[in-house]
């Protein structure tokens, strides 16, 4: 019990102390006192039901104890009173219980909330309130009879505000599949309320009350929110009034799962890959891949992109995906999808120890009316932003003017502004008295190509990636909840992408890859087809 009292109680008694009184001499004085007799409770043996209702009251009783022996003269606390002490403490304590009536009232949720404002505040009947809220006046008065012991028993409470009343985390959503015509569901979690109310009900269902009380919120704007989450499906209701969230949320940056995985896996997977691009060197820096006519350096770029991550596209699709596409439930707002989240930061600034390893955003597609497809480094201070800020239109105008079907003395008006896009975002750029594509593209035929190659590599790179999938189920499977599991394959196995990322840092280390520079780091891993 000294442990709990230390590290329960004490910080509780203390926070109490502090609310009430202005100085911290005061706060300690008081809290000795409390302490003292919550201490004499705990060393008698005495059972405590609710410690929290407990301390609430041994708290107050021994406040007003203290208001009682500073009565004659004014205190410290209450410099400004002129008033008989019996009307001092008449009044605070009204004042108070005015408080916690209104603190309670604001964790109550829905109906029994309404109803208790209609009656008591508003001095309506329960005949006149079942009318507003089209209930019977009986249920209205079995709302209020509820509602006044839930009132009663809050108010006798020490409120134990959860973590994230104080300290909100931050939640990142993406998806699989098709987003919704609003960009659901990463534009559905974009305030810090909805974000921690999906984090507090990640691994069991929560109430509305519950939720309050975790963010310290009141109901009427997390009934709002989950409200909201529920109609894009987000979240389920999973019994009466309990509301779990709907998708996998996982740790925004695991270091030790990314030590592991480098250790076994991707060393001897980096050889081989480097070894394969080496054989077919010849047939992919042909002018038919290499339109652009890039260095070997700079088309590395792409291809240890670009044949990483096809190969484990396969190995997703073959033993890491669980839902398939055709599978991912229909959205309200139109889109297929099913929903990612990530706790906390992604981004990954700092260049020091394994941290440089940790990929952005990974490979990220466009395949409206161009397929492209890029990967965004956090060493190169960018974000899939610069990719998806980009029009699909302008995506294909580069296309078209790299096949020669579009000439840039011939643009019409549109095509000048789509044009001028491009070389603003330095898809394309000025050279030799005209402008040349920046950025790795290759017809149908060839794209085809590459994927055929890729296939042939697969073999040599799926035993590496069964090794770290392996490792990554290990790690998280018993942290999601049982009715995610069905579909924690498909981002578990998003952890692979991390050999994208480790191969161009270790290729950029080796000086295998050209340098960067400012005129193409957005577009060096960009590869676009038809």
């Amino acid at each position: 019990m000294t442990e709990f009292f230390e590290s329960e109680l004490l910080p509780k008694i203390y926070g109490f102390c502090r609310l009430k009184m202005n100085t911290a001499e005061d706060a300690e004085d008081l809290s000795q006192e409390i302490c003292l007799e919550v201490l004499k409770v705990i060393h008698a043996g005495k059972p405590v039901a609710n410690w929290n209702a407990f301390l609430w009251s041994v708290s107050n009783h021994m406040f007003y104890n203290w208001m009682r022996r500073k009565k004659h003269g004014t205190t410290a606390y209450m410099a400004d009173c002129t008033a008989s002490f019996s009307d001092v403490e008449a009044e605070y304590i009204s004042a108070e219980e005015k408080a916690l009536l209104h603190r309670e009232l604001s964790m109550m949720s829905g109906n029994y909330r309404k109803a208790v404002i209609l009656h008591y505040f508003e001095n309506k009947s329960c005949e006149e309130i079942g009318a507003v809220l089209g209930k019977s006046a009986g249920t209205v008065k079995w709302w209020l009879h509820d509602a006044r012991k839930v009132l009663e028993k809050g108010m006798q409470t020490m409120r134990d505000y959860g973590e994230k009343s104080y300290r909100p985390g931050t939640l990142q959503l993406s998806c699989q599949g098709t987003p919704g015509e609003n960009y659901e569901p990463m534009r559905c979690a974009e305030r810090k309320s909805a974000q921690n109310i999906l984090l507090a009900a990640y691994k069991q269902p929560l109430t509305i009350q519950e939720l309050c009380i975790e963010l310290g919120i009141a109901a009427p704007y997390v009934e709002d929110e989950v409200n909201f989450l529920l109609q894009n499906q987000l979240m389920r209701e999973t019994a009466k009034g309990k509301y779990q969230t709907d998708f996998v949320i996982l740790p925004g940056a695991n270091a030790a799962m990314g030590n592991k995985i480098y250790a076994a896996a991707f060393p001897e997977y980096f050889e081989k890959l480097i070894a394969f691009l080496e054989e077919n060197k010849t047939l992919l820096t042909s002018q038919k891949y290499n339109i652009a006519e890039f260095s070997w350096g700079r088309l590395l770029w792409v291809y240890v992109h670009i044949f990483t991550d096809l190969a484990i596209g396969k190995f997703k699709y073959e033993n890491g995906i669980h839902v398939k596409f055709r599978d991912m439930p229909m959205r309200p707002n139109g889109g297929r999808w099913i929903a990612l989240g990530f706790e906390g930061d992604l981004a990954c600034g700092e260049k020091q120890a394994f941290k440089n390893y940790h990929g952005y955003d990974g490979p990220v597609h466009k395949t409206e009316q161009a397929f492209a497809q890029g990967f965004f480094h956090a060493w190169s201070g960018l974000d899939s932003s610069v990719f998806f800020d980009t029009p699909d239109a302008v995506l294909a105008l580069c296309r078209d003017m790299i096949k020669g079907n579009a000439d840039i003395q011939t643009l019409g008006e549109e095509q000048k502004y789509l044009f001028s896009i491009a070389l603003e975002k330095k898809l394309f750029v000025k050279a030799d008295g005209g402008f040349r594509a920046n950025y790795y593209y290759v017809n149908r035929s060839e794209r085809q190509g590459i994927e055929r190659l890729a296939d042939t590599f697969y073999a040599t790179a799926a035993p590496f990636f069964q090794t770290a999938y392996d490792l990554v189920l290990e790690e998280y499977a018993d942290s999601v909840p049982k009715h995610l599991r069905w579909q924690m394959g498909n981002f578990l196995s998003n952890h692979l992408n991390m050999f994208v990322t480790c191969s161009l840092y270790e290729a950029v280390n080796r000086g295998i890859l050209s340098a960067p520079d400012e005129n193409n780091k957005a577009w060096l891993s960009l590869f676009a087809s038809e």
